[in-house]
């Protein structure tokens, strides 16, 4: 027997915790922190022989030496030196961010460029300074949007029609790890991608034998946060799992802690606050949270709702904010189609201007098509038919 999601919850949430209820919990997933089912912020303070560091929009990596992954464009490191060389390794860093030094005196400082990866030098000193990469403030910053593409040939295609756009990042809308062995695969292909990628967390990425998968956090970034680009505010909020109660947790203190300025605001996420297919209901799902994070981000300025989970590109308004769903990552309708129709956006940030949004062909290659992540997914969903025929255009 089929059951309904939200008749689900709704029943759970007025009957207890039952065996349906449960495993949904399981599969789905629920925010609960008085629960512990959300882990609190990772630290932003690091100590080492060599000294001190305090950083913003990046996390520590465990490494044999300081390395650190950026989660927003212009990542920021204070220093407390002991005297002692230093070499730090942060990754995921846009070509065109230049690194800028404050400090009271002069440091001797070798910046390597490899592609996002940037290896920094420091002689012995003992001296406090930041070390931050921004961008240029008076050019055009492009970005491109994509979300499930699975970990396989299909993500790496996506990374590189982004940089053959000329992006200067990506947002990654979640749903990278549908089958064993993805998660490993994506953070790989993340770190070595042609440009930065920031992630939003996705149902199926939060979820391996735990209902809080912490490798997303340990190796990707937080589930929660905002950065500013050319005067645009982007948010990144959690929606792959469900909220109760809907304003709790890390992603409620994020938006109550935001102003109403800038003018301006992205939000980025999984799941969206409307399924745009007719007669589906993918949505975000918890009591009352599209009620309340419509009116939080209308508080903080309303603007545009980015979103995947769904496989589908679509846009239209929603009480005055404007949803582009953007799932196509895995190219799912090419093979339902039998044609290449599959779409990402890219978005234009230029100072004193309109955000500009345009459509662009995803172009996932057919051979690309054969990954593991959709020829699993396709025999999970019975559309043998369509694995026949794909199978046998690539043959």
């Amino acid at each position: 027997m089929s059951i309904n999601r939200r008749t689900l919850l709704k029943s759970g949430a007025a009957l207890g915790l039952g065996s349906a209820l449960g495993t949904y919990i399981y599969q789905r997933g629920v925010r609960y922190p008085r629960l512990s089912f959300e882990p609190k912020p990772l630290s932003n303070q690091l100590e080492t022989e060599q000294g001190r560091f305090f950083f913003q929009d990046l996390i520590s990596l465990d490494s044999d030496v300081i390395a650190f992954r950026a989660f927003a464009p212009e990542p920021q490191i204070n220093v407390k030196a002991n005297g002692r060389p230093i070499l730090l390794e942060i990754n995921n860093v846009s070509r065109k961010a230049k690194l800028e030094v404050i400090a009271a005196t002069s440091i001797a400082i070798d910046e390597h460029v490899t592609g996002i990866n940037r290896t920094i030098k420091i002689d012995s000193t003992k001296a406090e300074f930041k070390l931050q990469w921004l961008l240029p403030k008076t050019e055009t910053i492009r970005f491109a949007v994509i979300g499930d593409t699975g970990a396989n040939a299909e993500l790496d295609a996506c990374l590189s029609r982004a940089s053959e756009l000329n992006a200067d990042f990506l947002i990654h809308l979640g749903d990278f790890n549908y089958i064993e062995g993805e998660y490993a695969k994506a953070i790989r292909a993340f770190n070595g991608a042609p440009i930065p990628c920031l992630v939003s967390i996705g149902n199926h990425d939060f979820h391996d034998n735990g209902l809080i998968y912490d490798r997303f956090r340990r190796e990707i970034g937080p589930m929660n946060n905002a950065f500013l680009v050319n005067g645009v505010r982007l948010v990144n909020l959690d929606t792959g799992a469900d909220f109760f109660p809907a304003q709790s947790g890390n992603r409620g203190k994020l938006l109550n802690s935001l102003s109403k300025t800038p003018n301006q605001q992205i939000a980025f996420t999984h799941r969206p606050l409307k399924d745009p297919r007719p007669h589906d209901d993918h949505e975000i799902g918890g009591i009352n949270e599209i009620a309340w994070l419509i009116e939080a981000l209308k508080a903080t300025g309303g603007g545009y709702f980015l979103n995947g989970h769904v496989h589908h590109s679509a846009e239209f308004d929603i009480e005055g904010i404007r949803q582009y769903t953007v799932g196509e990552g895995l190219g799912h309708e090419d093979l339902v189609l039998q044609k290449q129709v599959a779409k990402l956006l890219t978005i234009d940030l230029t100072p004193d201007s309109e955000i500009e949004f345009n459509w662009q062909a995803l172009n996932i290659p057919w051979a690309a098509h054969l990954s593991d992540t959709h020829a699993v997914k396709l025999k999970r969903d019975g559309r043998l038919r369509q694995l026949e025929w794909y199978q046998n255009l690539i043959s």
